[in-house]
């Protein structure tokens, strides 16, 4: 009997693997240098599967940013505080997706994603986060 390969472990790694709709476009990063333009509000819809595969594992997957993570001194704000969110307009959102935490005065800690998420995915993920608060 064939003996079924053990699974990849990766020790301290974080490791994502990309939707194929991320493969197909290009990413942000490259396309408009993580300048946000035009309508920032794309299909929440999309962003959620998004959200959860990006996202949730600090944010939480209902943006609470109550998840246990190691690696954080500091949580992530509540993403369903409408009093907070209505304090960030949607171009940060846009830049702390594309360009991570550090580029917008936030934690170091979140990554970049404009190096993988094209100009309509981070849309679609300002559209999702903006879901939480009702914002």
């Amino acid at each position: 009997m064939k003996q079924r390969p053990a699974p990849f472990r990766a020790t301290g790694l974080l490791i994502t693997l990309l939707p194929v709709a991320a493969l197909a476009a290009e990413p942000a990063l490259t396309a408009n240098n993580c300048t946000p333009a035009g309508e920032l509000r794309g299909d929440a819809g999309r962003g959620a599967a998004l959200h959860l595969q990006y996202c949730a594992e600090c944010h939480g997957v209902d943006g609470k940013g109550d998840a246990i993570v190691m690696h954080m001194d500091v949580p992530p704000k509540d993403q369903g505080d409408p009093v907070y969110m209505k304090t960030l307009p949607d171009e940060f959102l846009y830049l702390a997706v594309c360009k991570g935490g550090e580029a917008v005065g936030r934690n170091f800690i979140m990554p970049a994603w404009g190096d993988l998420l094209s100009d309509q995915d981070i849309k679609d993920l300002v559209a999702q986060i903006r879901t939480f608060s009702g914002t």
